[in-house]
């Protein structure tokens, strides 16, 4: 009776929170180096991690690196960040978007460990 009592307990329990409202916004080019190592490695390992479950994951993904600041290449809802960036950004690049408000914004490979999983793992908090 004791397991049974158990499983129904464990089975009520609500999933983890998401957070209100956490995007991840991720830019690259398919002819970047640094953005395949980056999908391939690191953010392959975040797509399988609990906290990936709780954000909203975007990805601006172009052809070339010259492509990048094209509006096609944007989605049309995410299309007014592309004015934060700079000619002088290099990819791959993250913005970190809580409650419709940039928290973090890096580009290059060290960033992600640097700065852009501490912002995601203190706006889940």
């Amino acid at each position: 009776m004791a397991a049974i009592v158990t499983a129904l307990l464990l089975a009520q329990t609500p999933p983890p929170a998401r957070a209100a409202d956490l995007k991840l916004i991720y830019v690259g080019a398919e002819d970047c180096a640094p953005c395949r190592a980056w999908q391939n490695n690191d953010g392959a390992a975040f797509r399988r991690s609990a906290e990936f479950a709780r954000i909203t994951y975007i990805e601006v993904k172009a052809a070339h690196l010259h492509d990048i600041l094209k509006d096609e290449t944007w989605p049309e809802q995410i299309r007014g960040l592309k004015t934060r960036l700079k000619k002088s950004d290099g990819v791959p690049l993250w913005l970190v978007v809580f409650n419709e408000e940039v928290v973090e914004q890096r580009f290059g490979a060290a960033a992600w460990h640097a700065n852009i999983l501490p912002a995601i793992r203190s706006a889940l908090r």
